[in-house]
């Protein structure tokens, strides 16, 4: 196949969908497929991510208009010398150009649909992406619980295609951790150690955690120690909360000082030490219709590392976990449902070395980028076929 991947998130901008497009874009090459990429301006002093043989045609100017105007004019200059057989959008964001592209040069156009992108509780959102929708011939939800919300929106089912976003298993460490975070692992060597990592926004259910159930779990295992990975979200284009002073709060009004660490962002080789330290994974989301987990990608990530989790069962979460075989699901909103279920496991050491094992042999079985690309390629076939018959 022939695609030209139109993406307003790409690397070395951070962040899920950005990892998810140049996954899917290198995935599908590896595959034998052409691929060529349109995208943002790189941030400043950055470097291009890209091979040479696979070039990126970046905007010029910052901005999702520009962007936008720039993903219509190359898109059409590209696809009129190539002539791809699909147009790929890894998110909402590029839709815009993607249909108009489609419908001045008949090609047909998918989007990668993550959960809250289609749920913003905004009348002239919602009124903006439904010819996106309805114009794609392909739609890739990325779990069950994404599907059934395009489904909701009435969108034909026979358009919809289940594919989880992957992981790539880490190489060997090859930077030092910070003298920081060793001080604090030092600090807290011995503990029941919780881990939860992610932006810090208020779906991720971190500041609930703290103030509701931390108290109960501190009642059944002393000195339990929870540490928060994550920054605020200052580049999202859905969440403008500011979520990290809250969780300050919480952690002194409950008086958790000792029990609760807010780590901020941290860099590949810190992550490996905190995830090496970890004994539990916790992914508290909350049950918000506006504001949905998609999948949760981070469960995964913390399955690579051996390291089982416990989450709330909303959103695509169910996805990420095999109940009982990987890590354990909770009903969101209820406090003494997850402390209990925390305890147990902490208290239950055989368990849990069960559960991570598991968790990893699965992830690296069904999430690798290579099992997930081949997932897009034949939807995108399929798609072609279905359009030639």
């Amino acid at each position: 196949m022939n695609v030209l991947m139109l993406t307003w998130n790409y690397p070395p901008v951070v962040g899920g969908i950005e990892h998810v497009a140049q996954h899917t874009a290198d995935g599908l090459r590896a595959l034998g497929h052409t691929v060529r990429v349109v995208a943002p301006p790189l941030p400043n002093e950055a470097l291009e991510v890209a091979a040479p043989s696979a070039p990126v045609s970046r905007a010029r100017r910052k901005g999702i208009p520009c962007f936008l105007l720039h993903a219509v004019t190359a898109g059409f200059r590209l696809a009129r010398h190539s002539r791809p057989d699909v147009l790929l959008c890894p998110s909402l964001t590029s839709a815009p150009a993607a249909w108009l592209l489609s419908r001045l040069l008949r090609i047909p156009y998918a989007v990668l649909i993550h959960g809250s992108d289609i749920l913003l509780p905004r009348r002239a959102y919602q009124l903006a992406i439904t010819p996106l929708l309805s114009g794609a011939r392909l739609l890739f939800a990325n779990s069950r619980n994404t599907a059934r919300l395009l489904e909701t929106r009435g969108l034909d089912p026979a358009r919809i295609r289940v594919v989880c976003p992957g992981v790539t298993p880490p190489p060997p460490p090859s930077a030092h951790p910070t003298a920081d975070i060793l001080r604090v692992l030092d600090e807290t060597a011995g503990r029941p150690t919780l881990v939860t990592v992610g932006r810090l926004i208020r779906r991720k259910g971190n500041r609930e955690f703290i103030a509701h159930t931390l108290p109960l779990l501190r009642k059944l295992i002393p000195d339990v120690l929870l540490l928060v990975v994550g920054g605020e979200a200052k580049a999202s284009l859905i969440h403008q909360e500011r979520i990290r002073q809250q969780l300050t709060d919480a952690i002194r009004d409950g008086q958790h000082d000792h029990h609760a660490l807010l780590l901020g962002r941290l860099s590949g080789a810190d992550l490996d030490q905190i995830y090496q330290r970890a004994d539990l994974f916790v992914l508290p989301c909350l049950d918000d219709p506006h504001d949905v987990e998609g999948f949760g990608i981070v469960i995964l990530e913390a399955a690579l590392q051996g390291v089982p989790a416990i989450a709330t069962r909303c959103g695509g979460i169910p996805d990420a976990i095999a109940e009982g075989t990987t890590g354990l699901l909770v009903p969101p909103g209820d406090p003494p449902a997850m402390a209990n279920a925390i305890a147990d496991l902490l208290q239950a050491p055989a368990r849990l070395l069960e559960l991570g094992e598991n968790a990893r042999r699965r992830t690296l079985a069904d999430f690798t980028w290579s099992a997930i690309a081949a997932r897009y390629a034949a939807g995108l076939q399929e798609l072609l076929d279905v359009r030639d018959p």
